[in-house]
């Protein structure tokens, strides 16, 4: 039997984020790629460590919605 905690923590978060262009972006050569690679295993050991701010998904759909309908620039 799952306890609340357990099962709280199966949960994904998941946001709705508003989409308008589709981007061409080169592609990596190996220097890059080993710089991103580094990258995310540090993102992955601080993660790890507890050193992340866990969002609140209805505050980051209102920052989101502000952000898109705000004013032109």
């Amino acid at each position: 039997m799952t306890t609340k905690a357990a099962a709280k923590r199966q949960r994904r978060r998941t946001a709705m984020v508003p989409v308008t262009t589709m981007e061409e972006i080169p592609v990596p050569d190996e220097r890059e790629r080993a710089e991103l690679l580094a990258a995310l295993k540090e993102s992955e050991a601080r993660i790890k460590a507890g050193d992340y701010t866990e969002y609140d998904p209805k505050k980051l759909k209102d920052r989101l919605l502000r952000i898109y309908r705000g004013k032109k620039r």
